[in-house]
């Protein structure tokens, strides 16, 4: 309720508008939670698929292509690879690879390793099959070009699979789909290059393998399951890793993904796809398809789009059918390009390669209509007082809340003049001379306190954000609406290329006048009955409810907010402008780099930070924080616990050293026995924990401790000498004491640096120094084992471009060109 008792009933799911028919005019967004215009769709082609093409299709590699747009195809009268995109068809067409005579391309991909992964299989006898790597950078080379299969380096027999179709990999290598088998396989690694050493004996000692990542297969460890009769035709990886897999089941066309995690997520059926071969994707969360030839035949003039919605009661991604028009201009194959090229290429009748670029055309329903769930507010005749509506209305767009009350239930239509409109935006019909009422756009968010709003993006004046219109009955002498239902219709309207969105429609009641409640009893209204609803000019006595309903509008957000100040002091709730003044309350003063989610984090940390300030504990949650962490607060077995996770300690990646930690691997070296538990530098250690890893390995365990023994006279005979050396191991503890280093891994940016070593002096203790380090190696296995903190094991870099100026001789830069499948354009 507000300041002044009112109650609002809200409209803003999918359920709240349960008329909303499957092919209408008007859409719920679910993902987005918004009721819009419905997106015109391509509808499915007439006819049926022509088996006979298709089956050609499907037995048609692809053309690969690269970042430049040259591409690579397999010429199938001379069984070559052909390269061409540098110089036009003027000049004589590059060979890659070929002729390979007795053996077929099934498919070609270029992948993000800058390798091009031919897939072969032998035309007739045993059927062979290989897949050969060709290195445009030429870091290997073929034996010959015309070298069989499995003779020349960069080939790889593939046994057990046919490989008739490929994916490429965002992290390198390919994906390798078996029709007929229907399994799936990876492909990782590659050849040795030619400059790089070969093969040992098996006598000769080598401290690694050559070759540590080697051309290799590795078959699906959860193959998808396949309806009978299912048929696999193509797939593709998405920008994210997952795996896009197409398949065919009377005359349907199917999709699966595959998680990263490698778990296969049930088919679901794309709607009006018309039997694709080939699949791209635009994004993590989009893809096209190229429709089938038709029977009769029907021009392809446009790929069909597909979003991955998420369907949170089964906890996983579905295909619906996306916005957008896909134009396919003079199509020649209906074969996605295979590379690394972005926006996807498609073969022209030319044999050129154009890019699938989305058309701005009149996609939207220029307007809609729909009715939403009947409101009770419990009590008959209830005078319903103002609409707040959380929508955005793009220029010459708006929308038309017509709303009609009733005390009986069993109405459930009312004629035209029994629904009242209220305007929001341009609309047709807003300036006509009935002067219907119009919203208003505020600057708010929200009219309820201190909330961020449903529509989840920032105001702009007159666009989107919150808007609010009081409830009126136009044309009749009492305005006022009442009723105990509330019906509520919406009618949006739209440009074609833009169209309105509604995110919330909040309707209050009931009314609070100021009129009768602040004003003696002669300014109240005369008119009830049959005669306020009579058409004419409104009453004086209604004129001045509504006139006084404009300071209404100003004052009771004003009084709500002031009633619910309570909000303003929790750090989750409070808005973003006020962070910084609840900080001031309590002694905080934000760092300027630090986000708003950072400095919520951070104030309600505050408790646990002042009662931890001055320790390690202390120290390590200040990092925490400031890192992106926060404080999670459970009930485990009964009890509520807090603990901080999220950020960059709890990850691994800082690790906070109180350097007088490192007196135990000292301890050993001197011989210090373990055992003695009032040992100042080893109190109560009943088992070792030293490990030294490096050139030399020793591991002291508490059973084993006869090495010790060599150390037991390390000191010399000479008094004065022995006292020189206990007074220098005396003053090297002395020198870890009172200091802490700060290792952070090399991984986070130089302005991160900075901000952890400003947070570790302002909340480290006057009397430590600190020391703020980065640790350029991926595995601290000495620190971990010998000091107890955690290892920290790091994927490996990709490899950096080296840059003037800024790059450092062996810090993971590379000077390298980027190859091009045609080698013309690298001359």
């Amino acid at each position: 309720m507000d300041a002044n008792q009112q109650r609002f009933w809200m409209l803003a799911d999918d359920a709240d508008w349960p008329d909303l028919p499957a092919t209408g005019a008007i859409d719920y967004d679910e993902p987005r939670r918004r009721l819009r215009l419905r997106a015109r769709v391509a509808a499915e082609p007439p006819g049926g698929g022509d088996s006979a093409a298709l089956a050609a299709l499907r037995l048609r590699p692809a053309i690969a292509v690269d970042s430049f747009g040259t591409m690579a195809w397999w010429d199938s009268a001379t069984q070559r690879v052909l390269a061409s995109g540098a110089l036009g068809s003027s000049h004589p067409t590059p060979v890659l690879c070929g002729p390979i005579p007795g053996y077929e391309a099934r498919d070609l991909a270029y992948g993000t390793d800058e390798i091009l992964h031919l897939a072969l299989e032998e035309a007739a006898g045993a059927k062979r099959c290989f897949l050969r790597l060709i290195d445009p950078r030429r870091r290997w080379t073929l034996t010959s070009p015309t070298a069989a299969p499995g003779t020349a380096r960069g080939d790889l027999a593939l046994t057990g699979f046919t490989p008739q179709r490929l994916a490429v990999a965002p992290e390198g290598g390919v994906w390798i789909l078996d029709c007929a088998r229907r399994l799936v396989c990876r492909v990782r690694g590659r050849p040795l290059a030619d400059f790089e050493p070969g093969a040992f004996a098996a006598t000769v000692f080598r401290p690694q393998e050559e070759n540590p990542h080697p051309l290799r297969v590795e078959p699906e460890a959860q193959p998808p399951v396949f309806a009978a009769g299912e048929d696999p035709v193509a797939i593709a990886a998405a920008p994210d890793g997952r795996l896009g897999l197409l398949s065919w089941l009377d005359g349907k066309t199917y999709l699966r993904l595959r998680e990263t995690d490698g778990r296969w997520q049930p088919a679901d059926e794309l709607p009006g796809a018309g039997q694709p071969a080939s699949l791209t994707w635009l994004s993590a969360s989009r893809f096209a398809v190229i429709p089938a030839a038709r029977i009769p035949s029907v021009p392809c003039n446009e790929a069909l789009a597909y979003d991955l919605e998420r369907n949170e009661d089964e906890q996983r991604d579905q295909p619906s059918p996306a916005n957008g028009f896909l134009p396919l201009l003079d199509l020649g194959e209906r074969l996605f390009a295979k590379g690394v090229a972005a926006p996807p290429r498609y073969p022209t009748s030319t044999g050129e390669l154009a890019a699938l670029l989305p058309l701005s055309v009149a996609n939207w329903s220029a307007s809609g209509a729909a009715n939403g769930r009947v409101i009770d507010s419990g009590n008959d005749a209830t005078a319903w007082h103002r609409l707040y509506l959380e929508a955005s209305l793009p220029p010459h767009c708006g929308l038309v809340v017509e709303l009609s009350a009733t005390d009986n239930p069993a109405v459930t239509t009312f004629p035209d003049a029994e629904r009242f409109p209220h305007h929001f935006g341009e609309t047709p019909g807003a300036g006509s001379s009935d002067l219907p009422p119009r919203g208003v756009w505020l600057p708010d968010r929200s009219e309820i306190p201190h909330h961020a709003g449903l529509l989840g993006c920032a105001p702009k004046p007159q666009r989107c954000g919150l808007f609010t219109a009081l409830i009126q009955r136009n044309g009749r002498q009492v305005r006022t609406l009442t009723g105990r239902y509330l019906h509520v219709r919406i009618t949006l309207y739209g440009t074609g290329h833009t169209t309105p969105e509604l995110a919330a429609l909040r309707a209050y009641g009931p009314r609070y006048s100021y009129r009768d409640h602040y004003l003696p009893e002669l300014y109240r209204e005369e008119l009830f009955g049959a005669d306020a609803d009579a058409a004419g000019a409104a009453t004086p006595a209604d004129f001045l409810e509504r006139f006084l309903g404009l300071f209404e509008s100003v004052l009771t957000p004003l009084e709500d907010r002031v009633a619910q100040a309570q909000v303003v002091m929790d750090p989750h709730s409070t808005p973003a402008e006020a962070l910084n003044w609840l900080g001031s309350w309590l002694g905080v003063i934000f760092e300027p780099a630090f986000p708003e989610s950072r400095r919520r984090a951070w104030l309600a940390a505050v408790p646990r930070l002042y009662q931890t300030r001055g320790t390690l504990a202390g120290l390590q949650l200040a990092l925490e924080i400031a890192t992106g962490g926060q404080i999670v607060r459970e009930v485990v077995d009964g009890r509520e616990c807090e603990y901080p996770t999220g950020g960059d300690v709890s990850k691994g990646r800082i690790l906070v050293i109180e350097d007088f930690r490192l007196r135990r691997t000292m301890a050993t070296i001197l011989g210090a026995d373990l055992t003695v538990e009032d040992d100042p530098l080893l109190p109560g250690l009943l088992f070792s924990s030293n490990s030294l890893v490096g050139d030399t390995l020793i591991l002291g365990a508490e059973q084993r401790k006869e090495f010790l023994a060599l150390y037991r006279n390390a000191y010399s005979d000479k008094a004065s000498t022995r006292r020189r050396e206990k007074a220098a191991v005396a003053n090297l503890y002395d020198r870890l004491a009172h200091r802490v280093t700060i290792l952070v891994h090399n991984e986070l940016a130089p302005v991160d640096l900075g901000l952890i070593r400003r947070i570790a002096i302002l909340e480290a203790p006057a009397h430590l120094t600190i020391k703020v380090e980065p640790a350029t190696w991926p595995l601290l296995v000495g620190l971990a084992s010998l000091v107890e903190v955690d290892t920290y094991l790091t994927p490996k870099p990709p490899r950096g471009i080296a840059r003037l100026d800024s790059s450092h001789l062996g810090a993971n830069a590379f000077v390298r060109r980027t190859p091009a499948l045609d080698p013309r354009l690298t001359f």
